[in-house]
């Protein structure tokens, strides 16, 4: 009859440990902790784990030449080893997922980066200049500048350090002329918070003018200061202002004498007869029609005839008042309007200098030509208030002394404009029958 297996004894909880040859859990020591490792990494259920640790712990034993033991000191080495595996297993994965998070922060910041240098390059390179302005009732425009582009020195010549180091050197540029407006502007986007856009004129460090457009919008404020911040975009629109400004006048002056077209001198007269009525004075409308002036184009060619009427045009102007405009009707003939007159004395003054000015020799194709002109008078009064019926009436008088011996001026007289309809009649009214 055979001895009972002898009981093992176990140690008091918590004062467990594995014999000085201790479980190997070293795949190349052990090749069954693989399984284990393996249910981990699969997912496999605890039962699995806690078979494959017992199998680990049976093998450690049998090779010890360990007896037979108790279960309870079987499931507390069981539970040892699978604590152990369990661990190992963790701190591996722990590392894994530290390495996967570190590579994903790097790769995160290398793209903040490459984002960061593509709008750097965006920013120093578009053509405008790019600003980030800071709130600041202390300064004069109400903004003080965090932030400015290099594109800045290329329009203004200043450098982005000094307008950012004195926040009055910005206000300070604006041109006299725009500053109420821009400040008032810059004034209103802070306070209502919606975008800016305004256009005004800026002094370059050499003394040139430009003209800007400037859109800012707001952006959330400042975490440090907490502060209102703007940020925005300043574009150099000096050439599109110069061609608008060609276009404007090419549409309201004569392409020939550079003189105002019938167009502009039409508002002109409107403008200043919608002043009447606040003022003492009256203006007055002279019509110069140019004496004998297909007899040059016929003999000495339009090209002559051109030069005439430029010369003709430049006399004129150098002739009237300041405030006083000069017009070409279109061929031959030309206006004048002449302001804040007092009397009708004043007014046949004027058309007797333009007269002795215009009859001075004009050296033409090698000829010295004397020009004569018949002058058209009217006076505006308050009951006309039309710049037609002015002109009307100053035409009719230029055509009385072109009747009258050409080389001289009339006055209008109302007996004028019906013979100036009886002529109407006479030109355009078709033969009987």
């Amino acid at each position: 009859m055979s001895s009972p297996a002898q009981p093992v004894e176990v140690p008091a909880r918590g004062a467990f440990s594995f014999p000085s040859s201790s479980v190997p859990l070293d795949p190349a020591e052990n090749p069954r902790s693989r399984d284990v490792g393996a249910a981990v990494l699969t997912g496999l259920p605890l039962v699995a784990l806690l078979s494959s640790s017992l199998v680990i712990v049976l093998g450690h034993m049998t090779s010890s030449g360990i007896g037979a033991v108790d279960l309870g000191a079987l499931a507390v080495l069981a539970l040892a080893g699978l604590s152990q595996t369990i661990l190992v297993h963790e701190r591996g994965r722990l590392l894994d997922d530290s390495r996967k998070a570190r590579a994903a922060v790097e790769i995160a910041l290398g793209e903040r980066a490459q984002a960061d240098s593509r709008y750097r390059v965006l920013v120093e390179h578009v053509p405008a200049a790019v600003y980030i302005d800071v709130a600041d009732d202390g300064v004069t425009d109400g903004g003080r500048l965090g932030y400015m582009s290099p594109q800045i020195e290329v329009m203004l010549g200043y450098r982005p350090d000094e307008l950012i180091g004195d926040p009055e050197l910005w206000p300070s540029l604006i041109h006299p002329d725009d500053r109420d407006g821009a400040l008032a502007a810059y004034h209103e986007h802070w306070r209502s918070g919606r975008p800016l856009r305004a256009e005004y004129r800026m002094i370059a460090r050499d003394g040139s003018t430009i003209w800007v457009r400037d859109e800012a919008y707001g952006m959330a404020d400042e975490t440090a200061s907490g502060r209102r911040v703007s940020q925005g975009l300043l574009v150099d629109t000096t050439e599109q202002k110069r061609m608008e400004e060609r276009l404007l006048h090419d549409a309201l002056h004569d392409p020939l004498t550079g003189l105002a077209n019938r167009v502009l001198f039409r508002d002109r007269v409107e403008r200043a007869l919608s002043r009447l009525h606040r003022r003492r004075t009256t203006v007055a409308l002279l019509f110069l029609d140019v004496d004998d002036f297909k007899v040059v184009n016929d003999s000495l060619g339009h090209a002559a005839g051109d030069r005439l009427l430029i010369e003709i045009a430049r006399r004129l102007t150098r002739t009237i008042r300041a405030g006083d405009v000069a017009a070409r009707q279109g061929g031959d003939e030309f206006t004048v309007l002449v302001g804040r007159v007092g009397d009708v004395g004043e007014a046949t003054a004027m058309a007797e200098r333009v007269a002795a000015v215009l009859r001075r020799p004009i050296e033409l194709e090698g000829r010295s030509l004397a020009v004569g002109v018949s002058i058209g008078v009217a006076l505006a009064s308050e009951s006309d208030g039309d710049a037609d019926a002015l002109l009307s009436h100053a035409d009719a008088a230029m055509y009385t002394a072109k009747a009258n011996g050409k080389g001289r001026y009339a006055v209008f007289e109302p007996s004028m404009q019906v013979r100036a309809r009886q002529r109407l009649d006479r030109i355009f009214t078709p033969p009987a029958g």
